[in-house]
């Protein structure tokens, strides 16, 4: 059985199951505790109940998210949602996003949006957000480069292991303003991406 609850300081010490992983990114320590103390209620844990001894941690995901930007730009920021890679397809991703987008909804934060950032060759979770309602806003040229690939010269290059697309789901409040049907023609820079 999944419980949702808080995310804890303590649990960083407990999620080595979900982030040693590929395909999970991990982050400074700093970045944990910035969330857990600006936005506590937007980073909780996906826990279950088990009597499998070989299991130590019952951590079996987390939603890390944030609110910013002002007016039409008021939305949610999905910063991580991740899945232990024992407790995948089993709709537990789809769960934290839908426990987060109940959370935002309304108030305090009642947001126009959520957005998420995802690589443009992870089409797993591209086709999970897209089952979820998010559809692609438009595409970060050049977002996921390093240090050694420079930052992007131009919106015509584009390369699926280094761009990102910025998904969005319009919220109750937003009227469906910050859909666009046509968002994988759209481009930008990543110094675009303010709020």
């Amino acid at each position: 059985m999944t419980t949702i609850q808080p995310f804890e300081p303590v649990d960083l010490f407990k999620t080595n199951n979900v982030n040693l992983d590929i395909l999970t990114e991990n982050f400074p320590l700093e970045f944990y505790f910035e969330y857990m103390i600006i936005w506590p209620d937007l980073f909780f844990k996906s826990s279950e109940m088990t009597v499998d001894p070989t299991f130590k941690h019952n951590i079996s995901g987390y939603m890390m998210a944030k609110t910013e930007g002002k007016t039409t730009e008021w939305h949610t920021h999905i910063t991580a949602v991740t899945v232990a890679p024992r407790f995948r397809r089993i709709s537990l991703a789809s769960k934290l996003c839908n426990t987060l987008e109940t959370m935002t909804d309304v108030m305090p934060h009642e947001v126009n949006f959520i957005d998420l950032f995802v690589k443009c060759n992870n089409q797993l979770a591209i086709k999970l957000y897209e089952k979820l309602g998010y559809s692609v806003y438009r595409r970060v040229v050049g977002y996921y480069n390093s240090a050694e690939d420079g930052y992007p010269d131009t919106l015509k290059k584009v390369d699926d292991n280094k761009d990102a697309f910025d998904m969005r789901k319009a919220m109750a409040r937003d009227r469906n303003r910050s859909v666009r049907p046509d968002g994988r023609s759209h481009k930008c820079y990543p110094h675009d991406v303010r709020f």
